[in-house]
């Protein structure tokens, strides 16, 4: 059969640059629109609204623009309230007040869980203040092969950092930080030494804690004790090993936060949530969801320092904290003995091995575990998830930072005998694109099949 050659069907470039309608919005709050039958992404555009768009990217199925000019606005979208929007990367979507970024937010969220979740099974959010809310951030410090310093955050898409002269999102005293840090750091000896200054505010300290490349000469170290005092801060130095140490000698300081009736202390290098009114309403809305009884024996999973656990452990009969940060689970023991809480064990395991391999799946666990808390990283807890039907909970509370890895384990859990009972969102990070979210789960009256075989 005779071959006869045929030129291959060209895909249709987009015009770099040209004016479209936003469609709608994605999951990321990123506007949506189409040309010739591709979508196109273009962060920072509304919905109904025409734009400018200048074309970045061009793939097979998709592309990604940039906003060049909005010249039809939404009647949505109002004047960002920080000078260094445009530039830095730490917001996205302060063209929105707080009432809409949450309501788009949720609107997402709903999407997504449409599979699982009526209008009935969505909770009221839990909401924040949309200024001052952020207790921890990491502040960039760089100079430049010109030798200019920068202090402050990366720039939008880029690794670059931009100098920043307040950041209304940091919690009190450290939105205003910048300028007299940039002096600071200008007049060090270790000025290009210095790799980042992680700041932390809690009800009774407030540290600056100052990453350095090398060892610091006495002068430096005066010089940030000055700055500290007069900022009415603590300061702490991380070296190279990663060892945190004060500034100057017996100036050790001990940070820790309000949780329900107890104070949970933690160390620079452990995680806390860094929005602590969203994180209160967190626990509180969680033990709820649990509703705990005083015969519960309980796991919180990915523990951390002990967040929910020491709550738990008031209204339980035991709660066994798991975290994969050894660091932390030793925090989270600390914290109850602190407490004066007997009912609280707390073990550093790796939960994606196999319950037959974890050292706390034991004689007190294996006949009965009535209740758990997943509190997981943006990765989510898939390998856990996927052995529930070993432990038979009735309820499943899960605390979600990724909607994605959210709605993988969510399906998981339902396919081993559990109903989506109630979901929600969680504004954690008002003036970003970022939203939490928080679902629990409940046995159907089917008895689950028990999972015996080991699973990876």
């Amino acid at each position: 059969m005779a071959n006869f050659y045929s030129e291959a069907k060209k895909v249709k470039k987009i015009r770099k640059q040209q004016n479209v309608v936003i469609e709608s919005l994605d999951q990321s709050l990123t506007g949506i629109t189409h040309i010739d039958n591709k979508v196109v992404f273009v962060p920072g555009a509304l919905p109904n609204e025409t734009v400018t768009i200048q074309l970045v990217q061009e793939q097979k199925t998709y592309a990604k623009a940039k906003l060049s000019s909005v010249e039809q606005k939404s009647e949505l979208r109002i004047a960002p309230d920080c000078e260094h929007f445009d530039v830095c990367g730490g917001c996205q979507v302060q063209y929105l007040t707080n009432t809409d970024q949450l309501s788009f937010k949720e609107d997402a969220l709903k999407h997504r869980f449409s599979f699982a979740a009526s209008q009935e099974q969505w909770q009221q959010a839990i909401e924040s203040k949309p200024w001052g809310y952020r207790r921890r951030a990491r502040i960039g410090v760089n100079v430049e092969k010109n030798k200019e310093l920068r202090v402050g955050f990366r720039q939008q898409s880029s690794n670059d950092i931009i100098n920043i002269k307040q950041c209304r999102v940091l919690a009190t005293p450290f939105e205003s930080i910048f300028s007299p840090l940039y002096t600071l750091i200008d007049s060090l000896d270790a000025r290009e030494k210095i790799g980042h200054v992680e700041v932390i505010a809690t009800p009774t300290n407030n540290v600056a804690l100052f990453r350095t490349l090398v060892k610091l000469s006495e002068e430096d170290k005066q010089q940030i004790d000055t700055f500290a005092k007069t900022h009415k801060l603590s300061a702490l130095i991380e070296n190279n090993d990663g060892d945190v140490l004060p500034v100057l000698p017996n100036d050790g300081v001990t940070l820790s936060y309000p949780m329900d009736s107890y104070n949970i202390e933690f160390e620079p290098g452990n995680f806390i949530q860094v929005n602590s009114d969203v994180n209160s309403k967190m626990v509180t809305r969680a033990i709820d969801w649990l509703d705990l009884q005083s015969t519960d024996k309980v796991l919180d999973l990915f523990c951390g320092v002990g967040n929910f656990s020491l709550a738990i452990a008031k209204r339980s009969q035991l709660v066994v904290g798991v975290e994969g940060v050894k660091t932390m689970a030793e925090q989270a023991t600390k914290n109850a003995k602190l407490s004066n809480i007997t009912n609280a064990e707390f073990y550093h395991s790796n939960l994606a091995e196999p319950l037959s391999e974890q050292q706390w799946f034991g004689s007190k666990l294996r006949k009965k575990v009535d209740k758990i808390l997943l509190d997981p990283a943006r990765d989510g807890a898939l390998e856990i998830c996927r052995q529930l039907s070993q432990l038979q909970p009735s309820k499943i509370v899960y605390v979600s930072c990724d909607p994605a890895s959210l709605e993988r384990d969510s399906k998981v859990i339902i396919e081993q005998g559990y109903r989506l009972e109630k979901i929600c969102a969680m504004d954690m990070f008002p003036q970003t694109t970022h939203v939490e979210s928080m679902a629990l789960f409940v046995k159907a009256a089917k008895k689950v099949k028990r999972v015996k075989k080991r699973l990876l």
